[in-house]
């Protein structure tokens, strides 16, 4: 077995499940942080949700992360999953990111944006019926600051 490579912090913040990733991930990281998500995101299932993804650092999936992030993802989507806002502000690879992250989510019938900032993910989001916890996403910012 391989050691995890890649770290995360999950918090849902009322519709929407948001991730803090620091990257490169593989496959061990991507198993590791299914586990956490799903279990973040239960209450949600049969109800329309959507995610906020942070990225930092060399935010990137080896390709076999990138595959099996694809195929959790899409699990998620048959569970209510329908928006992804990425917030790249804090990636050292933007581009490549970008470019894994669009592979990912083409295709299943999932609308995803790129931004810089988490507040212009939050007001997406909102633009598009999510309701977003203001102060879990104030908790999430304050264990993103101490890690």
């Amino acid at each position: 077995m391989q050691y995890v490579h890649g770290d995360f912090i999950v918090t849902r913040c009322g519709s929407a499940v948001v991730t803090q990733a620091y990257g490169p991930w593989n496959n061990e990281c991507v198993e590791s942080f299914a586990v956490e998500y799903r279990a973040n995101a239960e209450v949600l299932f049969g109800k329309e949700w959507c995610n906020i993804v942070c990225v930092s650092g060399e935010s990137l999936l080896i390709p076999d992360a990138e595959a099996q992030l694809r195929e959790r993802t899409a699990a998620m989507h048959s569970l209510g999953l329908t928006h992804i806002a990425v917030v790249l502000g804090d990636s050292t690879a933007k581009a490549t990111t970008k470019a894994q992250l669009k592979r990912t989510y083409k295709g299943l019938n999932i609308e995803f944006v790129f931004v810089e900032l988490i507040n212009e993910a939050v007001e997406w989001l909102e633009a598009h019926g999510f309701s977003i916890d203001p102060e879990s996403i104030s908790l999430h910012l304050e264990k993103v600051a101490v890690k």
